[in-house]
């Protein structure tokens, strides 16, 4: 049996993940923060979709206890036995989604605080899930769902600083680990998605003066292919990753985002 633990995976892209993972057989652990129906409707469609067991836990990924509980349940469940981990939390605070316990205000002018919770939730979950995942039997594919403008081969996004610092050591992360794990046949790789199709927008529509002409017009402009993306291409992409035909693929951060990645 193959077992994928996803982080942030019973709603938008990871619920794409989760529907393209169940489809190719996986049993999953899902990771959610705060919506207990959004994650057990998921967990029940994804059960009778695919016929796969499902585990969801709830939790902020930035807090160690979060992932020591997605853990736990492979441990308990499943034996111990991973197929693949996928750190897909994603999240920013006050615009995306409203701020909760724990997590900054990103108005707060202190910005070392709000820069904190995103190397919390990015780099430093990462790494945690990575070394709790290797401790796991038959590891083969860790991804990571980053986003645009965190690394050196894209246009830096002005107004993405907070959560992309904490994104791009991610990304580092994942090349630095693609190198050391190569000759155990881990795959490491990362997906970074354009603009897709999800709930986070209406949120961006609710916290900042865009209008939905505005963000239409953007995304027609920043993307070749002029068309939203759906969840389900971004699932396919991290499927294919976490599949043995993709098993000499490794250290890639892969842009999955209809030709954004081309527009400077």
């Amino acid at each position: 049996m193959k077992t994928a633990l996803v982080t942030g995976g019973t709603r938008g892209i990871g619920l794409g993940i989760a529907n393209s993972l169940a489809r190719d057989g996986y049993a999953l652990v899902l990771g959610y923060n705060s919506n207990h129906d959004a994650a057990k409707e998921s967990e029940a469609k994804l059960r009778e979709a695919y016929g796969v067991e499902v585990a969801t836990v709830a939790g902020d990924t930035a807090k160690p206890e979060t992932m020591a509980k997605l853990f736990d349940v492979v441990r308990e469940r499943f034996d111990n036995k991973l197929t693949a981990f996928v750190h897909n939390a994603g999240l920013y605070v006050g615009v995306t989604t409203p701020s909760t316990e724990g997590q900054p205000n990103p108005m707060d002018p202190d910005f070392e605080k709000v820069w904190e919770y995103y190397q919390l939730v990015y780099p430093r979950a990462f790494k945690r899930g990575l070394n709790a995942a290797l401790a796991c039997e038959g590891l083969r594919h860790v991804v990571a769902i980053s986003s645009p403008g965190c690394n050196a081969t894209q246009p830096p996004q002005v107004s993405y600083e907070a959560p992309g610092q904490g994104k791009s050591a991610m990304e580092f992360l994942v090349r630095l680990h693609a190198r050391a794990l190569a000759p155990k046949g881990i795959t490491v790789n990362c997906v970074i998605p354009g603009y897709t199709q999800t709930g986070a927008w209406q949120g961006v529509l609710a916290n900042t003066p865009m209008t939905e002409e505005m963000l239409e017009g953007m995304m027609q402009a920043s993307t070749p292919m002029q068309r939203w993306l759906q969840t389900s291409e971004i699932g396919n992409a991290v499927a294919f990753l976490c599949s043995d035909q993709a098993k000499a693929v490794t250290g890639v951060a892969l842009p999955v985002d209809g030709g954004l990645h081309l527009v400077g």
